[in-house]
């Protein structure tokens, strides 16, 4: 388990990322506050520079774990579930291009915002099927690039569909995707799960990918909730993935990294600490 830190080449002062700028500027900030791994937020993957990115990746000793895309939907309102099916193309076409960019890396590319509401298309029901087939698009392209898609688990204020992780699994399970996971995120959980541990050891390994905030998408430990609870289910499920901060850079990016970094790293000792404890005495 790594924890990764969020950078963004742009985004707005309301925006959950902790780091904004230039790959050559925030990825020596990341490494000197002490992370291993980053998750990168971008818009449209055809405007980045890939060379300068897997260049820094390298120089700072930094992986790159996952890619958000959320911004397409808040800027171009590109969604797979779209009743229009050239906006379905260009949703596609877009994910496409940020599978290109983590295949070199084997990340992982979110399907957040992207995934659209319900009054994005004529119905619920031609929601949910404009969704199963371009679903199934991305997992052959998935494939095709070795990546995994993240499909996000958003509470039902910002989501029409799947806004629980049983819902999510109950999904999954139905169809046959060969590399197309869940990823869940403890802000969501908050809001739609009455048990989080409970919730998480149910999904076992369909559960790929973890985004970390408090419950006001603040760093952890800022706010209530237990992330014992959390980091000890992911412990009993064997989740080896990343704990992407999605968090918002108050009071500013660098207090922000660091509390963040110290406190996650505290807890995963002492949750994973008492499991060492446990085999030694067992033994």
């Amino acid at each position: 388990m790594m924890i990764a830190t969020t950078g963004c080449l742009q985004a707005g002062s309301k925006a959950p990322i902790v780091y904004r700028g230039a790959f050559e500027d925030i990825f020596p900030k990341m490494a000197a506050d002490g992370y291993q791994a980053v998750e990168m937020h971008i818009q449209d993957s055809r405007e980045i520079n890939r060379e300068k990115l897997n260049e820094q990746l390298e120089i700072n000793h930094l992986k790159l774990t996952s890619i958000g895309t959320g911004m397409a939907y808040g800027t171009w309102h590109l969604n797979i579930g779209d009743h229009n099916r050239d906006i379905r193309n260009r949703a596609i076409a877009c994910i496409e291009e940020h599978m290109i960019t983590a295949s070199p890396h084997h990340s992982l590319v979110i399907l957040g915002s992207m995934q659209g509401r319900f009054s994005d298309a004529a119905s619920a029901e031609e929601f949910v099927s404009n969704v199963e087939e371009s679903l199934y698009r991305l997992d052959q392209l998935a494939k095709r690039y070795n990546v995994l898609v993240g499909y996000e688990i958003m509470n039902h204020y910002e989501s029409d569909f799947l806004y629980t992780i049983a819902d999510g699994v109950r999904f999954m399970e139905e169809h046959d995707y060969k590399n197309i996971r869940l990823h869940i995120d403890t802000v969501h959980m908050n809001i739609d799960e009455s048990d989080m541990g409970r919730a998480i050891r149910a999904a076992g390994s369909w559960i790929q990918h973890v985004h970390i905030a408090d419950n006001d998408r603040y760093y952890p430990g800022h706010g209530h909730l237990s992330f014992r609870e959390i980091l000890q289910a992911l412990r009993d499920i064997n989740y080896e993935g990343a704990l992407a901060l999605e968090t918002y850079n108050w009071p500013e990016t660098q207090k922000c990294a660091r509390k963040s970094r110290e406190y996650l790293e505290f807890m995963i000792e002492e949750v994973y600490g008492q499991e060492k404890e446990i085999h030694q005495y067992r033994s």
